[in-house]
C-alpha cells in the first residue's frame, strides 16, 4: 500500500527544527492540559468556529480520558509511539442537547515528525471503531517545519481516502492580533510561539516581561491572572540565574503594585510536584490497563512512559 501526504498550503513556520526544550521533571503536556481546559471555549472559537457557534459554553466540556485509553488498546506499535506532547479527546455539549466529540492534538513536531496526518487518521479510525463517532478534529502545531502535512490521503487502485481536519499554526499566527486581542488565551499561544522560535534566555526574558506587563494591564480576576503567569513562566522558561533574579524582582513589583498576585517559589514548586504525582498516577492505571489486554511491555513502556521495570512491578 501506499499513503500519499499533501499540504493544502505551506505557511510560514519559525526558522528552527527543535523540539520545545524539555526541562527535567518538567510537565508539558499537564501545563497545555490545564490551559486548554480552563480556556476550551475560547480556544474553539478560535479554531473551529462552526463548532463553537453550536456549543453550549454555559456547560464544561468532558476530558474522555478513558475512552481515549481504551482505544489505544491494539497491539500496533505506530498507535503506542508516543508523539511529542499529547492527544486528547472532549466531549463537548451542544445547544441542541447532544454532544459532540473532538479530537484535539498538541503536536511540538521537531526532528523525527512529520507523522501527524497519518496519527489523526489512525486516532479518528480507531474512535470510530469503538465508538461510532465522527469526532471532529483539531491539531495545535506548536512549532514546526513549513512543509508539514495538512491531512491524510491515500490512494489504491481507484480506492482513495482524503482525511482533512483542522489545523492551528502558531507560527501562522499574527502577533500584533495576539498582542492586541482581549482573549486572555492568545496571550498564551504568542508566547508558546515566541517559546517554539526563541531559545536564548535574553529573548525569552524580554519577551516574559513585554507578557507579564500586558497581563497586569488586563481586566482579569486575580485567579486568571495568577493562572495565566503561571503558563507564560513555564512556557518561557528561564534558566540563567541572573535574568531570573531580574524577572523575579520585577513580577514582585508588580505584585506591590496589586496587578498581580505574587506566588511564592516554593508554592510553585509544591504545585508541579503535585502534577508531577497526578501524572505519575495516571501512567500507572494507563499501564495496568493496557497490561490487562496482553499488550506487551516494551509497547506500553513506550505509551505509558515508563520505564520496564516499573511496569513489571505493576504485575500482580
Amino acid at each position: 500500500m501506499r499513503a500519499e501526504y499533501e499540504t493544502k498550503r505551506p505557511g510560514e513556520a519559525p526558522n528552527t527544527g527543535d523540539n520545545p526544550e524539555k526541562q527535567k521533571g518538567f510537565d508539558h503536556d499537564g501545563l497545555w492540559k490545564d490551559l486548554i481546559e480552563k480556556y476550551f471555549y475560547q480556544l474553539l472559537e478560535r479554531a473551529v468556529p462552526g463548532l463553537f457557534r453550536e456549543a453550549d459554553t454555559s456547560r464544561k466540556p468532558r476530558f474522555l480520558d478513558k475512552e481515549f485509553r481504551d482505544i489505544l488498546n491494539t497491539s500496533d506499535p505506530e498507535i503506542h509511539t508516543s508523539p511529542n506532547f499529547a492527544d486528547y479527546v472532549l466531549d463537548v455539549p451542544l445547544k441542541k442537547g447532544s454532544a459532540r466529540w473532538i479530537l484535539l492534538h498538541l503536536e511540538s513536531q521537531g526532528p523525527g515528525g512529520g507523522r501527524l496526518a497519518v496519527r489523526m487518521y489512525d486516532y479518528k479510525s480507531l474512535i470510530y471503531v469503538h465508538y461510532r463517532r465522527e469526532p471532529v478534529a483539531l491539531a495545535i502545531i506548536i512549532g514546526g517545519h513549513k512543509k508539514e502535512k495538512r491531512y491524510y490521503s491515500h490512494s489504491q487502485y481507484g480506492t482513495k481516502v482524503v482525511y482533512e481536519y483542522n489545523n492551528l499554526v502558531l507560527a501562522e499566527l499574527d502577533d500584533e492580533e495576539l498582542l492586541k486581542s482581549d482573549n486572555p488565551l492568545d496571550l498564551a499561544l504568542y508566547a508558546a510561539k515566541q517559546a517554539a522560535r526563541y531559545k536564548e534566555d535574553l529573548q525569552k526574558y524580554r519577551y516574559l516581561r513585554t507578557l507579564a506587563s500586558l497581563l497586569a494591564e488586563r481586566g482579569l480576576n486575580r485567579e486568571e491572572k495568577r493562572d495565566l503567569l503561571l503558563f507564560l513562566e513555564r512556557i518561557l522558561c528561564l534558566k540563567d540565574a541572573k535574568l531570573k533574579k531580574k524577572y523575579k524582582e520585577y513580577r514582585q513589583q508588580l505584585d506591590k503594585e496589586g496587578k498581580i498576585v505574587y506566588i511564592p517559589f516554593y508554592e510553585q514548586e509544591e504545585a508541579d510536584e503535585l502534577i508531577r504525582s497526578s501524572m505519575e498516577k495516571g501512567k500507572e492505571e494507563m499501564a495496568r490497563n493496557l497490561l490487562a489486554h496482553g499488550v506487551p511491555l516494551d509497547i506500553i513502556a513506550r505509551s505509558a512512559g515508563l520505564p520496564p521495570e516499573k511496569i513489571q512491578g505493576l504485575i500482580s
